[in-house]
């Protein structure tokens, strides 16, 4: 008889326990069902704005986009003296980006006095923006040098220096003349000293078009009559 008495006890005990765990996950179950799904997680600011956010460089009006001998825009200058430097395989984006007489906003890392190397270059009146960008890789492989080469003319400039280009270390590489034309050269091969305002004359490659124009040096001086070779000539 006592045995039989604390049986059904137990059973009625396991059979409450095990109710109130089912309605316990019933009533879980249904509040899970009842909270509205977390929202989206807001997405990663974007390369632009991470650019952007930070403190501009410079900002002013530009005077001229700025191209290689290939004829690419590797560039643009701001005002007078400030050299904006700008990769060429971007040349069409940076076109189409910002015109002469357009004001700009620049984002990048300084390189010598009055030159930048732009990672993000904004137009302050139509909000276009053109970032550094290594080239698709639908591009395809550039021309080898020997053909782009090919591209070139012969040409000769004549004038006076209005600036003086140089490298990530100051050292110069070129030289903007007061009629326009750009002529680049090799760092610090040419020794005796570059100053605004002096004669210079060039002979070499390069090319022409609605942008200016642009050579790479092969023999340079103060004047047509004084060139001189800047590099050993191959017999």
């Amino acid at each position: 008889m006592h045995r039989s008495s604390i049986l059904p006890r137990s059973l009625a005990a396991t059979s409450a326990l095990a109710l109130t765990l089912t309605l316990l996950g019933s009533m879980a179950a249904s509040q899970a069902q009842a909270l509205p799904p977390a929202p989206p997680a807001p997405p990663p600011a974007t390369y632009a704005a991470a650019l952007t956010s930070q403190a501009a460089l410079t900002e002013g009006r530009v005077s001229r986009l700025l191209i290689n001998p290939y004829g690419e825009v590797d560039g643009l200058l701001i005002g007078e003296r400030t050299v904006v430097k700008f990769p060429p395989h971007l040349s069409q984006a940076l076109q189409a980006a910002v015109r002469p007489g357009q004001a700009v906003r620049v984002f990048g890392q300084g390189e010598a006095a009055g030159v930048i190397k732009a990672d993000a270059i904004v137009n302050l009146a139509t909000g276009q923006t053109v970032i550094d960008r290594p080239p698709a890789p639908e591009a395809g492989a550039p021309l080898p040098p020997h053909l782009r080469a090919a591209q070139l003319r012969q040409m000769a400039v004549r004038g006076k220096i209005a600036l003086v280009l140089t490298g990530p270390r100051g050292e110069a590489n070129g030289v903007i003349l007061d009629e326009g034309s750009i002529v680049r050269f090799a760092p610090d091969s040419i020794r005796t000293p570059l100053e605004p305002g002096a004669s210079f004359a060039a002979n070499g490659l390069g090319t022409r078009n609605e942008l200016g124009t642009a050579i790479e040096a092969i023999d340079v001086g103060a004047s047509a009559d004084s060139l001189q070779p800047l590099y050993s000539r191959v017999r």
